[in-house]
């Protein structure tokens, strides 16, 4: 009996963990951390940005985290949605203490996303390897490749 009693509460502890990691449900690869490993500009690599970006995805959730070389940490907020084979970024949100706008709710300038909502093309997404694009105002095409952390 008391090894039926462990197998339960083993069993109800495993199901909660993934139930809480999970939250509102799988969303297949995207789920956890990648690592903005590049920034091409018209096939040219963006030598301005230093690699130090993390996107995170938790169901309708969208962050990015910046680290610097301190160790300091930055977060920016908005939320996604796959439309097709496109990746809406919508950062037009806001809270009681930030309105719309406020940094916490835009994108890192280095990424080159405007604020508001953007969509990028999804050109490869595999369970480690996420690639997308991006054309500005300009008519530049902005690559992201990613890689799961």
């Amino acid at each position: 009996m008391k090894k039926i009693f462990e197998l339960t509460v083993v069993f109800i502890v495993a199901l909660v963990a993934v139930s809480c990691t999970h939250n509102n449900g799988d969303i297949d690869e995207y789920f956890g951390i990648w690592k903005l490993e590049t920034i091409k500009i018209n096939s040219e690599t963006d030598a301005d940005y230093s690699g130090n970006i993390y996107w995170k995805y938790q169901s309708s959730v969208f962050c990015m985290e910046k680290v610097e070389e301190n160790h300091d940490t930055y977060y920016r907020w908005g939320t996604w949605a796959q439309i097709g084979n496109i990746m809406r970024l919508d950062f037009t949100h806001s809270d009681d203490a930030h309105p719309e706008g406020s940094e916490m709710y835009t994108p890192f300038p280095e990424t080159h996303i405007p604020v508001g909502v953007t969509d990028l093309k999804i050109i490869t997404l595999t369970e480690t390897n996420m690639e997308l694009s991006y054309t500005d105002t300009e008519g530049n095409v902005i690559k992201y490749k990613l890689t799961k952390w």
